[in-house]
């Protein structure tokens, strides 16, 4: 049985759901109208900007991973404390 203090919860995510629902249904109708036109769903400009989003995240990622990396060198072959070797 559902309970009085369960409903706004329920009435939430489904306004949540339809909305996202129709969002994406409405996008991808426009993507189509796009295609039936011959235009190009996907600006030039916006490649060149996602090479160079993509070549950044990538750089990140990798100096966290040598971050962390040479932390657990540290914390393994010195006496530092975990938590020091780590900050």
């Amino acid at each position: 049985m559902i309970e009085f203090w369960q409903m706004p919860f329920m009435i939430a995510f489904a306004i949540t759901g339809a909305v996202v629902y129709f969002y994406l249904r409405n996008q991808h109708r426009e993507k189509l109208a796009l295609i039936k036109k011959g235009e190009s769903i996907v600006p030039q400009d916006s490649l060149q900007q996602m090479k160079f989003s993509n070549l950044a995240k990538g750089i990140i990622s990798i100096s966290l991973a040598l971050g962390i990396f040479s932390a657990h060198i540290l914390e393994t072959y010195t006496s530092l404390e975990p938590i020091v070797s780590y900050i």
